[in-house]
């Protein structure tokens, strides 16, 4: 069945947007994390973590996700009216549920690692949920310049608060979580006013009907979502446990090098979702999902062999000497990390078809291995046994989801593509765990492998993007085309 070359050029289009705003928004917080570890101990790196991700889990629990609601049914409403509705009443269920978590926070302040935090955390929920539902809404309403621009803006405002509250003022935990607060809060009304969402503002145009559709979509992700933050994070509150906040400031820098990998790929994923829904039930879909699925393995192949080559001289420039233990365990957390991004990109088909109780089931499935393995392996081996615990809980949801969904949308992918590219990810991962220069021969022949087997699909999409006259310049892109 014949690909729609234009569904390519869009997502593309629509991705190399998003990268500008990502570059922004992510790319250059990653700049940041010299300064965090210079200004904050591990101890007080640990603890700040502790409160961000206290934040991610109140987060889809007060907000009821109502997020992923704006993009699904924004994408679908036809008319200004009916997008009205969808703004006004996921803002409504927000401001509700974010009022109601008020009644909690005398409980939850009580929790040794928010003494003094309690109030920074609540506002921070707050910016954190209005920032999330503005941005969303506005690539629901296709506008990913101005989506872009604004990841630009905060990223700006993020490394100017950070320097401004962790150098000159030297507000130390406190000022780490200011910068994040001022940067969404200026996100949201940035977004607020220059994408005129103050227009889609109106009791009126709350729907008790539309909000019952919402909730109905939105229900399961709500423990999704926070079965995923359990698999991602479970394992910094059991570290702190077992083995105190310093070692779970080493555990969080680990997580930074993998923050490539992420970083790179939400670019992708932004613009992934938008397709997803919009090419539903459209003619040639599955060929449509082969595709871009086989490439996005492929580019998250060749980026993770990239990072595991540099891993090593890459902490070592890049962070404080107290946190350089972090590229032991770095390696692990990015092997995972691939098989993360290939899981949010099979949850895109149940998003598209609002299936969201099977992407429940699969979260379920992850949070429990994750969990269980947690502590049979922390108290023992500590890092090395939380990063494997995550390692094998995304492998096993991958497996899972890539049956389920294929199911649903009769997409083909190659098993032993997967193996092999896995197998190579993993001789580097173990290589990673020597000192000295003679790693570096080996490391750049598995990179090198990892290329070879992977370059066919990257060019295959550069030459169905391509125009004609560069084509024409270059004959073995004419190759690739033609078996399109």
């Amino acid at each position: 069945m014949a690909i729609n070359r234009q569904s390519y050029k869009k997502l593309f289009s629509n991705t190399f947007i998003f990268a500008l705003g990502s570059f922004g928004s992510k790319l250059l917080v990653l700049i940041l994390v010299p300064l965090y570890t210079s200004a904050l101990s591990p101890q007080e790196y640990g603890t700040v973590d502790l409160v961000a991700q206290t934040a991610n889990i109140l987060l889809p629990i007060f907000t009821l996700s109502v997020a992923d609601a704006a993009l699904r049914f924004g994408l679908d409403a036809k008319t200004a009216e009916e997008r009205k509705g969808v703004y006004s009443t996921c803002l409504t269920a927000a401001v509700c549920g974010l009022t109601v978590m008020a009644a909690i926070f005398p409980v939850i302040s009580r929790f040794g690692y928010l003494n003094g935090f309690a109030p920074l955390l609540y506002v921070y929920v707050w910016t954190s949920a209005l920032r999330q539902l503005n941005s969303t809404y506005v690539r629901s309403l296709e506008k990913v310049r101005l989506f872009a621009f604004d990841g630009i803006l905060t990223t700006f405002l993020m490394i100017v608060f950070n320097i401004l509250f962790l150098l000159k003022f030297k507000w130390g935990m406190t000022g780490y979580l200011l910068a994040i607060i001022l940067s969404d809060l200026s996100s949201s009304v940035f977004l607020f006013i220059s994408a005129g969402l103050w227009r889609h503002v109106s009791l009126r145009s709350v729907s008790l009907g539309r909000l019952k559709e919402m909730l109905r979509y939105c229900a399961p992700l709500v423990p999704t979502t926070l079965l995923w933050l359990v698999t991602s994070i479970s394992d910094r509150f059991i570290i702190t446990y077992f083995h105190g906040e310093a070692m779970n400031g080493i555990n969080t820098v680990a997580y930074k090098i993998p923050t490539i990998i992420t970083t790179v790929f939400t670019m992708f994923s932004q613009a992934w979702n938008m397709s997803a829904i919009q090419e539903n039930g459209s003619e040639g879909r599955e060929d449509f999902y082969t595709s871009v699925f086989s490439f996005n393995q492929s580019f998250m192949y060749c980026l993770a062999a990239g990072v595991l080559l540099i891993n090593r001289p890459l902490t070592y420039i890049w962070v404080n000497p107290n946190y350089h233990e972090a590229m032991l365990y770095s390696p692990i957390l990015t092997v995972a990390t691939v098989f993360t991004c290939f899981n949010v990109f099979l949850g895109s088909v149940y998003i598209a078809e609002k299936k969201t109780r099977r992407s429940f089931a699969t979260s379920l499935a992850a949070g429990i291995i994750n969990i269980v393995l947690n502590f049979l392996l922390i108290p023992r081996f500590g890092i090395y046994g939380a990063a494997g615990a995550t390692l094998a809980a995304y492998f096993a949801v991958f497996f899972f989801r890539l049956f389920d969904t294929s199911k649903i949308i009769r997409f083909r992918f190659s098993g032993l593509k997967v193996a092999v590219n896995t197998a190579i990810l993993i001789a580097m991962t173990v290589l990673n765990q020597f000192s000295g220069l003679w790693i570096y021969i080996p490391l750049a022949c598995l990179f090198l492998l990892a290329f070879a087997l992977n370059i066919s699909d990257l060019v295959k999409i550069a030459a169905m993007l391509l125009p004609q006259k560069i084509k024409q310049r270059l004959p073995f892109m004419n190759k690739f085309s033609k078996k399109e």
